[in-house]
């Protein structure tokens, strides 16, 4: 069978990451791996081509499509399943990924077939092997045997039985990065201008209140064996690696395996993943470790620099952690990229606040500014669903308020856009961008992701309010 993989772009409101970063589509590349020997495999990337579906459907008619979404994709993966329905109209339609599985609602529209919850690799083989051999001209396909999808019935989806996730994550296969070659040139991380993806777990079992990874693995973590790791890393052409981990060094030991590894066996890369502060500071001599081998930057969040605030997303930190985190990393020359959450009332003073935080602290190379976002299925989403100002999902991209804010949001858009524009010019020294032995041309491509940002923070107030008054105007 022609079985088609499709990751849609973003929507064409949506801003912040969307414009400096592209990352391999890595779960695709994983479905592709254990269906490359069984079926005939093609993977489209409309992040970076959105033109490639339109070309891939002249020359190959897919019998199965599937899409991946995250919150910011809810639109566009209907659209791209529209496509490719006009052009098969007999092709069965998955929808899968992170927004699919915790928040399969989003989802119910007639032009997906099946919603798959979870990981999918064993779910998608035996979806294609009831396809292939499951009908014949007397008894339609029944897809109700196999366990964690959402089958169309009418206008609702029936559940299957649910598919536990896996305790680990190694008898998944390697990517199938082939599918993407033609596209990799093309991946990017800020101002590495070549980056590869590796997901070395999956999940977080602290509770933070607006944090939907905790959602998608049910508050446990899915590790991967390092051995398995090594032998990834190792065979990567690109030499800056995105550890895409929701919490990367929940398990001490197996960093410090890993580590040692890549140590012994010399292989030199650069690195960037996330971690809570809590554990550089309990973990100094893993993350000295992780230093020599690479380790430039780390995520984490620090979310409200007062602990009362703190206290009430869930987070779990205790005071003055984060202190002892930035001590750790900028005396071993790790940087930190540090997200705060924007509250609705904030004023000028607020972020200067912050400004005056981040100038004690060498370490904190990238500052990011995140309006508390109910992403769906989180606690947060439970407790404040009826006073979101839109379900517009390309607005879930952590860059825009969909709570009524006390500070006008026109202001709120302006204070985050100079605040931005500050920490522009931070990463430049912070960074060394400016000296000449680190330039790139790649910073060009950059630096106009940093302008449409710039542009779309200005009129962010506009655009939500007029999709909210269209809402209002359909409604009535």
């Amino acid at each position: 069978m022609k079985i088609l993989l499709i990751n849609p772009p973003c929507g064409e409101l949506t801003i912040g990451l969307k414009n400096l970063t592209k990352i391999e589509p890595l779960n695709l590349e994983l479905l592709g791996a254990v269906l490359k020997d069984r079926h005939q495999v093609r993977l489209v990337d409309m992040e970076v081509a959105p033109g490639d579906l339109k070309r891939m459907l002249k020359d190959f008619t897919p019998d199965i499509v599937g899409v991946t979404s995250e919150a910011v994709h809810v639109e566009t993966a209907k659209q791209a399943l529209r496509l490719c329905r006009m052009a098969a109209p007999r092709c069965l339609t998955l929808v899968g990924g992170h927004q699919a599985t915790v928040w399969p609602e989003d989802f119910n529209d007639p032009i997906v077939d099946i919603i798959v919850c979870g990981e999918a690799t064993q779910t998608i083989i035996e979806i294609c092997d009831a396809r292939q051999y499951g009908a014949n001209i007397y008894k339609p396909i029944n897809f109700k045997h196999i366990n964690g999808i959402m089958i169309r019935d009418g206008d609702q989806f029936v559940a299957t039985k649910y598919r536990p996730l896996p305790m680990t994550l190694d008898d998944q296969p390697m990517p199938d990065r082939s599918l993407t070659k033609k596209y990799r040139s093309e991946y990017y991380y800020l101002w590495e201008k070549n980056v590869a993806a590796v997901r070395s777990s999956v999940g977080c079992s602290f509770p933070c209140t607006f944090c939907s990874p905790r959602i998608y693995s049910k508050g446990g973590f899915i590790p991967r064996a390092p051995e398995l790791l090594l032998e990834e890393i190792e065979g990567l052409e690109e030499e800056f690696i995105y550890l895409c981990d929701d919490h990367a060094f929940h398990d001490p030991e197996r960093m410090h395996k890993l580590v040692d590894m890549l140590l012994s066996k010399n292989i030199k890369k650069r690195y960037f993943t996330y971690a809570r502060v809590d554990s550089i500071a309990a973990n100094k001599e893993l993350f000295a470790l992780w230093a020599r081998a690479g380790l430039q930057l780390v995520m984490s969040g620090l979310e409200s620099l007062d602990y009362e605030t703190l206290k009430k997303t869930g987070k779990r930190v205790e005071p003055g952690r984060d202190i002892e985190a930035l001590n750790i990393l900028e005396e071993l020359g790790i940087g930190m990229s540090a997200g705060f959450l924007v509250e609705d009332n904030f004023t000028a003073k607020d972020f200067q606040k912050i400004d005056d935080f981040v100038a004690k602290h060498p370490a904190i190379i990238l500052t990011e500014y995140t309006p508390l976002t109910p992403l769906p299925g989180t606690v947060l989403h439970r407790k404040v669903q009826d006073k979101l100002i839109t379900n517009e999902r390309q607005f879930y991209d952590l860059q825009h308020f969909l709570l009524p804010t006390r500070t006008p949001a026109k202001k709120l858009y302006s204070l985050m856009r100079d605040a931005y524009g500050r920490v522009v010019v931070r990463v430049f020294f912070r960074a060394g961008l400016y000296k000449p032995k680190n330039w790139s041309w790649h910073y060009i491509k950059m630096f106009k992701g940093l302008i449409r940002n710039f542009f779309a923070l200005g009129n962010a107030h506009k655009k939500i309010d007029h999709v909210v008054s269209s809402d209002h105007q359909l409604g009535e």
